[in-house]
């Protein structure tokens, strides 16, 4: 099928109704795809010029996952962390620091080869929005609605289903942040205070920042302060 990029759907929207075209549209809050049936053709529309351009990211991830899935067909086991999680004893008068892992979904995403490394370092390009990159990971597997139009006219509403191998690719990197998250705060004891997704906020001293890092380090993911002074 041919991919077009585009900008403006409202407009497109109104001319393709105007003539009656058949087609299938469905919108995100990343872009909005219209499909004409009779055309094999596929347009997407984003307004976003620095999105527009990280669009071929989401065929990348997709066919290195599928493959990943191929080379690897039985299954992942599965844990279920909260993506937060508070220590209710800490003692909030203690001066308190974070650490931020670096882009940690798409890091985990390279680590465990679910990608590979000509699309890791694509994302890691300084024109490709954080947003692209964590859209291409959140979106697999996803179940699709689309309106259907006929002759220019809404007829009825299709939902594709989801695909639950992609979606536990997915969750297993949410997971797989969280873990370390977790192994941080068993390390830190009661000078842990919580995790946020991908942040970490502890008591602040010397040995509880190298406690942390080092933690993070022999993961193989960089890190930086959240709210040094």
């Amino acid at each position: 099928m041919e991919v077009e990029v585009r900008k403006d759907v409202d407009k497109h929207l109104t001319l393709i109704t105007k003539f009656k075209k058949d087609f299938k549209i469905r919108r995100s809050p990343n872009f909005t795809e219209i499909e004409m049936t009779h055309s094999n053709q596929k347009l997407i529309f984003n307004e976003n010029k620095d999105f527009r351009k990280g669009l071929f990211l989401f065929s990348q991830v997709r066919k290195n996952v599928n493959d990943w899935l191929i080379e690897n067909p039985f299954g992942i086991e599965l844990s279920n962390l909260p993506v937060n999680n508070t220590n209710g004893n800490y003692n909030k008068s203690n001066k308190t620091i974070g650490i931020d892992l670096n882009h940690a979904y798409w890091r985990i995403a390279f680590l465990k080869g679910y990608i590979q490394e000509k699309t890791y370092l694509k994302g890691l390009e300084d024109k490709m929005p954080k947003s692209v990159k964590l859209a291409t990971l959140s979106t697999l597997g996803r179940p699709k609605s689309y309106d259907i139009y006929k002759s220019g006219k809404f007829t009825h509403t299709e939902k594709t289903e989801a695909n639950n191998q992609l979606m536990d690719i997915y969750h297993d990197i949410r997971q797989s942040t969280y873990k370390v998250m977790q192994e941080i705060s068993i390390a830190l004891g009661e000078d842990f205070f919580c995790w946020r997704t991908d942040c970490v906020y502890f008591k602040n001293t010397q040995e509880n920042c190298e406690i942390v890092s080092t933690i993070v380090e022999s993961h193989n993911i960089g890190w930086k302060y959240e709210n040094k002074e």
